[in-house]
């Protein structure tokens, strides 16, 4: 556990010092193993933090951040918070004119980027960047024309430690608990990026509550693959840091491999990344041949039911029988010594998780935005049902209410509201935003909907403003429908579609290994970014039409009355996805205008 007087980041850098030379980063970053030390790391913190000083950037100061995963970023964030300057993070593949907007909205006044690319990019903004005095490149040296590498600040540093300690001392001793930690631009779900305020206060409460909750001790070990900025995965880092645990870097083309060859005690991931996961079983168990095919899929089959608490006696025996033959041949493709698995950053499909819990993976379900710092409840370990995301954090209340205000009764859903210590101070120089949805004494309207149950679990159905109206007044949340859209083996990922129409329509993309099982390539027609062929829409109307019935949970204006299938897949890179695998729905309206006009006029 953190100790109470961890109230700031100064603190906390000192507690994590204790640690010694026990080893915190077994790598450098994902392709790179160079273990660091605890006391490596303290002593790296200490020598940027005196050159940032020296540079000019004190307390309350504005500090762009343009990285990815790497000890470099933890290492120039630690040491701006220990000074009390405030970072204001973002990836390294965020837009130039994205990046531009944060850099200026901001007022940073100094910007670190990733390599020379990034920094070249920071650079040609500079004319509309005035306030931005200074370009650090995180290497050990730069080509970039008026910019400064991360190794000679640290080299800087070093020296200036040799005869003076005392103003570094003085700066973090002068760090509080309400002073600002960051300014995290939100993800871009919506069109305009709003800067999240968040202090010291915020983020180590959560830091305490989480570590508790969940029991993290420094034998654990976590594998880090969400973007470093976001605050997911600052709350994973924070965690490891405080209580002494091991933090490995991998990325996303590295999850299987890592998860196989790290061993973690801890893995945390966004719904996408345990779909991918689910998926990958699935689709094995589809191509394995013979009786072990035959196995593998009746052992998925009930695995999905007994996680999913809908087996009957006989059913769980068999699991029961078939688990030690079959299912920890699967859980060995986790690494054999997870005891928490997280999703959070969205919601978890209900197959996914049902299947998962059935295989016997222990993951919970956890919710939270970045205006809650980020977590607001947690499934806790000791529970094994799925679909909620367990009760609040410690210190926390979430509550469901009306449009009018006034709280729902057990079981009936509304927008979810958050009050707690974690909760944003508010919306960097956006005072009306700030309004809409923090109230003065001190509830965050979150914007999902949700209920809570008898037994103070809390359940998300979806995102309020993300209803589809249709055009016989009937609203639709598209979220549970494209999730059950999803199990079908042969869809990899839904959007739904359909404001003002008469009938839902939909945009899918299929797992193409699992169709081309089913419909030869051959008799796919690509053309125009869309896969066109009749035997190919025949097959997926086939799914949606079995998908989308009562048993599921689907009403009759839930049914997809028209679809298109997407050549492409929605990702990070194109611009559909959130770094945090969540759709753009805006922008997959834009790029898709045309198709979806199309839907609807049969043209």
């Amino acid at each position: 556990m953190i100790p109470p007087i961890a109230t700031t980041f100064p603190d906390l850098l000192e507690h994590a010092s204790g640690h010694g030379e026990r080893i915190f980063l077994p790598r450098r970053r994902a392709q790179l193993a160079e273990p660091i030390s605890f006391a490596r790391f303290a002593a790296d913190t200490d020598a940027l933090a005196a050159a940032l000083l020296d540079l000019g950037i004190g307390h309350g100061d504005r500090v762009g951040l343009v990285a990815e995963n790497r000890y470099e970023w933890l290492l120039v964030d630690q040491a701006l918070a220990s000074i009390g300057a405030i970072d204001v993070p973002r990836g390294s593949d965020t837009s130039p004119a994205e990046m531009q907007f944060i850099l200026d909205h901001s007022g940073c006044t100094v910007a670190f980027a990733d390599d020379d690319r990034v920094a070249n990019e920071i650079a040609r903004a500079r004319e509309r960047l005035p306030r931005i005095s200074r370009i650090v490149v995180m290497q050990e040296r730069t080509d970039v024309p008026g910019a400064v590498a991360l190794g000679d600040l640290m080299r800087r540093g070093a020296h200036l430690l040799e005869h003076d300690h005392e103003r570094l001392r003085a700066a973090r001793a002068a760090v509080r608990p309400d002073d600002l930690l960051t300014i995290v631009y939100t993800s871009g779900t919506t069109a305009d990026p709003k800067g999240v305020m968040l202090t010291h206060h915020n983020v180590l409460h959560n830091v305490h509550t989480v570590t508790g909750v969940l029991q993290i001790t420094g034998d654990d070990s976590f594998l880090s693959v969400l973007p470093a900025w976001h605050m997911y995965e600052r709350i994973m880092d924070y965690l490891a840091l405080a209580t002494g645990a091991q933090l490995v870097y991998t990325d996303r083309r590295r999850i299987k491999e890592d998860l196989a060859a790290v061993r973690p005690t801890v893995f945390a991931a966004v719904p996408r990344i345990w779909e991918m996961l689910h998926d990958a079983i699935v689709g094995h168990s589809l191509k394995a041949n013979g009786l072990r095919g035959s196995l593998l899929r009746q052992a998925l089959r009930l695995a999905r039911l007994v996680g999913g608490r809908r087996a009957h006696m006989g059913q769980r025996l068999m699991h029961a029988g078939i688990r030690p033959i079959v299912l920890e041949k699967v859980l060995g493709m986790f690494g054999g010594r997870l005891r928490l698995c997280v999703s959070g950053g969205g919601a978890l499909p209900r197959h996914v998780d049902e299947t998962l819990l059935g295989i016997g993976l222990p993951l919970l379900n956890g919710y939270g935005l970045t205006e809650t710092s980020p977590v607001a409840s947690v499934r806790l370990p000791h529970q094994r049902e799925p679909g909620h995301i367990g009760p609040p954090l410690p210190h926390t209340r979430i509550e469901a209410r009306r449009p009018d205000g006034t709280p729902c009764s057990r079981g009936e859903t509304g927008v979810l509201w958050i009050q707690g210590p974690q909760v944003m101070r508010g919306y960097y120089q956006n005072p009306r935003k700030t309004a809409e949805v923090l109230t003065a004494d001190g509830w965050f309207n979150s914007g999902d909907l949700g209920h809570t149950d008898a037994l103070g679990n809390t359940w998300i159905t979806g995102r309020a403003k993300d209803t589809i109206v249709l055009a016989g007044g009937e609203n639709v949340e598209p979220e549970p429908v494209e999730t059950i859209l999803k199990t079908s083996p042969l869809i990899e990922q839904a959007v739904c579609v359909g404001q003002d129409q008469k009938g839902l329509g939909a945009l899918l993309v299929p797992h193409a290994e699992s169709l081309e099982h089913v419909v030869p390539r051959a008799e796919w027609d690509v053309r125009d970014g869309q896969i066109h062929g009749k035997r190919v829409h025949s097959r997926l109307r086939a799914e949606l039409d079995r998908l989308l019935v009562r048993e599921n949970g689907a009403r009759p204006c839930d049914r997809v009355t028209t679809f298109r299938v997407l050549a492409e897949p929605l990702t990070p890179e194109n611009g559909l996805l959130t770094q945090t695998l969540k759709v753009r729905r805006h922008v997959v309206a834009e790029r898709y205008a045309r198709v979806i006009g199309t839907m609807f006029t049969g043209s």
